[in-house]
């Protein structure tokens, strides 16, 4: 599965888009069957990006290519949930993709991402409904 696949989960499903909006603020808040769900979107998120690393350590993808590809991943990565969900989940990925996000979460920028988006407003729709 590619980026636009994934992305199209968000688009095309509002169920799952609230369940990223939600998990995005706090992985350890959200119940069992959203926690799953969203561990499938971002396991598949994150094992893109570290395939992107590998390619752009191969010199297979260009310096400004990973260069997006990090401020993608930086202002993913800045939320509590993220980080949240990436310490049950590390161990999944190499040690050398690890560090990469070790890097990020250190820098510990504020998540700005979906800043404009009034998320404490956010109320998630009613399945079934």
């Amino acid at each position: 599965m590619q980026w636009g696949d994934l992305t199209e989960s968000l688009h095309d499903n509002a169920e799952t888009a609230a369940i990223f909006l939600r998990g995005m603020q706090s992985f350890t808040d959200l119940d069992a069957v959203s926690k799953l769900r969203f561990s499938a979107f971002f396991n598949r998120l994150i094992n893109i990006f570290e395939g992107m690393y590998f390619s752009h350590r191969q010199g297979i993808l260009t310096g400004s290519s990973w260069g997006a590809v990090e401020r993608t991943m930086s202002d993913l990565i800045a939320y509590p949930g993220v980080q949240q969900w990436w310490a049950t989940r590390k161990h999944w990925h190499t040690e050398e993709f690890g560090h990469v996000v070790s890097e990020i979460i250190a820098k510990g920028n504020k998540p700005k991402a979906f800043s404009t988006y009034n998320l404490r407003e956010f109320v998630a729709p009613k399945i079934g409904a």
